[in-house]
């Protein structure tokens, strides 16, 4: 053998060794950790909630490992964009599941996207928890043992809606959101729970509108003398921009739902923020209520680099802590055996005890309610003055 020969050979040795060490590296390190999957919008109108989200996973899974994270693994997280479409949901989380190797998924925020990723988690067996999509649908119609719904869901949210429709004297109710499970389910359940008041017409707009002009002509000619509003994300904002030239704030009474009462919409639109309209939110910054929460309100501050934090942190952060926790009760990543563990699980979080229920599968969240008004120097900024904890 030439010496040309024997160099090639070696050569060959080394790099089918290294790619062998490389391996077995990878597939160490895989063992070491215990991987989740994170799916949220992050293009498009739906990432001013899903961008704000990943914030809430870090501070969970920071906390977690500095702990010693569980069953004597760390956590860590994969990212995927679902572009607010049940198609790219449906890959992302297959994807994430057959080959990136997460034990658990969380997300989304549309309610379409996640009722189709529950599906993936049914037919994997892996366990799928929902922080924001509200459909009753996820945990009744289209329920299954590995889909726990951590949000309110839209029974709750209409039957709060159609109190207040009739605690600010609304008597014809026009109502509006994106065509989609969500907004469906929600106008559903305001209808079942309206006493004296009426809905007299209902507009959808397609999910991803941009142009709500035509929106705003048939509300301000509409006889009805109130307005429940589902739309949200970027979809709010631009709404809100070109609705407040109309003066339509300022002749209907106003209920918008879809969490709108938070930062990430009242930070964006500052004094272009409806004045008087009542609205909701999860976690309030400028409302401590535990030391627990003003802890966790100092720590995402930290991170997010301002005060005024957004609110779909705590709603990931809590995902996580209920998947920790199931995991650890469980001794096990296995889906079933994660499912079977989440079933009447309690866990202490910044906003109080949190359990799920092991019939429904749903979280007892809680969410406040309140009218928005000018507040800081200038009243350039508008917050939720909280007068109900749904």
């Amino acid at each position: 053998m030439s010496d040309k020969s024997k160099n090639t050979k070696l050569l060959t040795g080394l790099i089918a060794g290294a790619i062998a060490t490389a391996i077995g590296a990878s597939a160490t390190s895989a063992a070491e950790t215990i991987k989740l999957g994170l799916l949220m919008p992050t293009s498009g109108g739906g990432a001013a909630y899903g961008i704000p989200a990943i914030n809430g996973v870090k501070l969970a899974i920071k906390e977690i490992n500095a702990a010693g994270g569980v069953l004597g693994k760390k956590l860590e997280f994969v990212v995927r964009d679902t572009k607010l479409k049940p198609a790219t949901g449906v890959a992302a989380a297959r994807e994430m599941v057959t080959k990136d190797g997460v034990v658990a998924l969380i997300g989304a925020v549309s309610s379409g996207v996640t009722l189709a990723i529950s599906q993936v988690a049914k037919q994997e067996k892996v366990v799928l928890i929902a922080p924001v999509a509200k459909s009753i649908k996820l945990t009744r119609e289209k329920a299954n043992k590995y889909t726990f719904q951590s949000s309110l869901n839209t029974e709750l949210s209409g039957r709060v809606t159609a109190e207040l429709v009739e605690k600010i004297g609304i008597k014809k109710l026009c109502v509006t959101g994106f065509d989609y499970a969500y907004s469906h389910d929600l106008y559903d359940a305001v209808k079942n729970n309206l006493k004296s008041a009426k809905i007299t017409a209902t507009y959808y707009v397609k999910l991803g509108t941009k142009d709500y002009n035509g929106l705003i002509s048939k509300l301000m000619s509409s006889d009805c003398d109130g307005v429940a509003g589902a739309i949200w994300g970027g979809g709010f904002i631009a709404f809100a921009k070109q609705a407040k030239p109309f003066g339509l704030f300022k002749k209907k009474k106003l209920i918008w739902g879809a969490e709108v009462g938070s930062h990430e919409m009242a930070g964006k639109l500052k004094g272009d923020y409806p004045t008087g309209m009542w609205a909701n939110a999860y976690d309030l910054w400028y409302h401590s209520i535990s030391p627990k929460h003003a802890a966790f309100q100092a720590k995402l501050a930290k991170l997010e680099g301002s005060k005024a934090t957004n609110m779909y942190p705590i709603t990931t952060y809590i995902a996580v802590k209920f998947l920790a926790a199931g995991i650890a009760k469980a001794g096990s990543t296995d889906g079933d055996k994660l499912a079977a563990a989440m079933l009447g699980l309690s866990i202490e979080t910044p906003l109080g005890k949190r359990s799920i229920d092991a019939k429904t599968r749903r979280v007892n969240t809680t969410e406040f309610w309140g009218v928005m008004k000018p507040i800081g120097p200038g009243g350039e900024h508008r917050m939720v003055s909280p007068e109900l904890i749904q």
